[in-house]
Parts: structure tokens; sequence; C-alpha cells
């Protein structure tokens, strides 16, 4: 909608706006969650995510406002992500750890395989302000769900706070920033994906986001399993070479059958290396830590959401989105040595009880 509004590249503006939204929601959640009820924060954060939405109901919303409600969405989302995996830590056993990272990452992406198809499919039959009332009506359904959670324990709450002493944990800054760099691949695609492929067919956007929603969606369970069994990196570089597979197959785009490849590869690898960073990224850390690590870990996806998106956009109005795809693959490639730093893991007590994943 942003394309079709503003500048020609001003999509990867629009993608900015929502992530860097995201990314000050999720850092300032935790001091929040030391000060105010998780259960207020979350029903907040959830009615912050759907009033905005109702700006993309109007025909032709203004540039300006389609970019205020994108960020606001995203605090309102960063705030609700954080406070609602912090809730999930009383359910986790420690020797299911992995698992229990693999099923909620499959809970949470089950929308992600249907819904970014069906609103681009509405989106191509003029039917933008339908994906509006669902983004709005889905929040507000959260809103009232998070009435009936109970709250989370005090000494949970106090543990969160502590970005600064989880970041100077040997291996986790790199990891952090590892993952910030494969995730600026996710933001690329869902920039790239809606314009520069076509509305309809099998190599259609929506296509694209059907497939690779449910590959992601599947690994980042099967990723969780096998966490339980090899070390996160083993994980973390197969996920790595399989999306840069889907990756470079995307920016060759060859025809549908080479965008299906690509949306299977790229889904499955990404979803993999969701799950491995933030199991690499909890065996560097300790208990106290957990809180911390969760922000640190959601916020390092929708940094580098915005930069991707960013990037691709930045690209796409020099050299157009042909040529700016490649940056996907590149910046996917720099993340691989990170994530394969050595690094010292924390024995005991590491982060057991707690599951604060996105």
């Amino acid at each position: 909608m942003a394309e079709r509004e503003g500048p020609h590249g001003v999509a990867g503006a629009a993608t900015f706006a929502l992530f860097v939204g995201a990314v000050a929601g999720e850092l300032l959640t935790p001091w929040l969650m030391s000060r105010l009820r998780s259960k207020h924060l979350l029903v907040a954060g959830q009615l912050v995510t759907a009033v905005p939405s109702l700006v993309y109901v109007l025909p032709h919303p203004p540039l300006w406002a389609m970019m205020v409600a994108a960020s606001t969405r995203g605090i309102g989302m960063g705030v609700a992500i954080v406070v609602s995996v912090a809730l999930l830590s009383d359910v986790t056993a420690s020797h299911r750890r992995g698992a229990s990272i693999g099923f909620f990452g499959l809970a949470l992406s089950a929308p992600g395989i249907f819904v970014p198809a069906v609103a681009v499919f509405l989106l191509a039959n003029g039917r933008a302000d339908v994906d509006a009332l669902i983004a709005f009506a889905s929040a507000l359904v959260g809103a009232v769900i998070a009435l009936r959670i109970s709250e989370r324990p005090a000494h949970i709450a106090q543990q969160s706070t502590n970005l600064l002493g989880a970041i100077r944990r040997p291996g986790i800054l790199i990891a952090v920033v590892a993952f910030v760099l494969a995730s600026c691949s996710f933001g690329g695609v869902i920039t790239y994906a809606p314009v520069a492929l076509p509305l309809e067919g099998l190599g259609s956007a929506a296509t694209f986001l059907l497939v690779s929603g449910a590959t992601r969606a599947a690994s980042r369970w099967l990723a969780g399993i096998l966490g339980d069994r090899w070390s996160a990196r083993k994980v973390l570089a197969g996920g790595v070479l399989v999306s840069l597979a889907g990756l470079v197959a995307l920016a060759m785009n060859s025809g549908p059958f080479t965008v299906l490849f690509a949306a299977a590869a790229y889904g499955a690898g990404f979803g993999a290396v969701h799950t491995a960073a933030f199991v690499s990224m909890s065996e560097s850390g300790t208990r106290s830590d957990a809180g911390a690590i969760s922000a640190l870990w959601n916020s390092a996806i929708d940094m580098g959401g915005s930069l991707g998106g960013s990037l691709v956009g930045i690209a796409a109005a020099s050299y157009g989105y042909a040529a700016a795809v490649w940056v996907l693959p590149a910046v996917m490639a720099l993340s691989l040595p990170l994530f394969l730093w050595p690094t010292k893991v924390v024995s005991a007590p590491a982060i057991e009880a707690e599951v604060f994943v996105r």
C-alpha cells in the first residue's frame, strides 16, 4: 500500500516503521514488567496493536498516516510479545526446553501460514480494508483472552530488567548480532515478495508467503526437537545454509517452480535459525537473565526486520527490486561465522524453567 502511494522503494520504509516500533516496545517491556501488572500490559499491547489498524480501512490513507500506524502497531506488538512469552514460563519443564520452544514457535507461526497469503490475495482484489479489519479484530480478541491469563510470579518479573547484565555474558552479544543479520532476510522478504512477485498464479507473492510460512512453522517445531539432541550450533549452521539456498533461488526468480523452491527452503531454514538462536543465547546466560534474553532475542528479530526492509527499499530505489533482492543472501551469509563463533556455555544455573520465545 505504501509503495502505491509513495515514491519507488518506500515499501522498505514502511517495513522499517513497523519493526522499529516493535524493537522499542520489546526493549521497554522488561522495565515496564517490573512496575506494572503483566496482564494489564498484555491487554494494553493488544489494544495498541488493534486501534491503529483502522487507518488502513480508509480508501486512500496518506503515506504519513500509514507510517505512524505501522510504528504504533509495532510498539503494541512488541509489548504483547514479550509479556506473553514471559507468562508462558511457569509451564515449561527444564528437560523439555528445546521441545517447548519448538511447540510454542509452531503455535505462534501457525497464523503466518495462511494470513499473509490471504492478505496479499485481498490486496490484489482491492480489499485492503478487509485486511485492516482482520488485524483489528484479531488483536481485540487477543486483548479479551488476555484478561483470563494468570499473573506472573513476582520473582520472575523482578528478574526481567537486567538487559545490560545479560548482554555482557560471553557469547550473547555476538549471538544477538548474528540473529539480527539473519533476520534482515525476513524484513527484506516481506518487503520484496508483495512488490516484485506476481499477485496471481503459482509463482505469486501469496503462494510464496503461504509455502514459506508453512515450512517455517514446521521447522521451528522440528528444530526444537533436534535442539534437545544436537548442539544448537549444528541446527544453526544447517538452518542458515538451507535458508541461504532459498534466498539465492528467490533472487534468481526464474519461474514459478523456482519461487516454490525458494519459499520452502527459506521458510525451513529460517524457522530452524529462529528456534536454535534462542537455545544458543540461553546456553550463554543464567536463569536470572531469562527475561532480558527474551527481550534481546525478540528485539533482534525486529531489528533485523527493520534493517532488511530498509536495505531492500534503498537498493530498490537506486537499482530496482531485481538487483536489491541480492542483499538478502549476502546478509544471511554474514551471520554464519558469527553463529559459529566459539563461546563458553553456562552449565548451571542456566535458563531452565523459563521459555521466553516468539
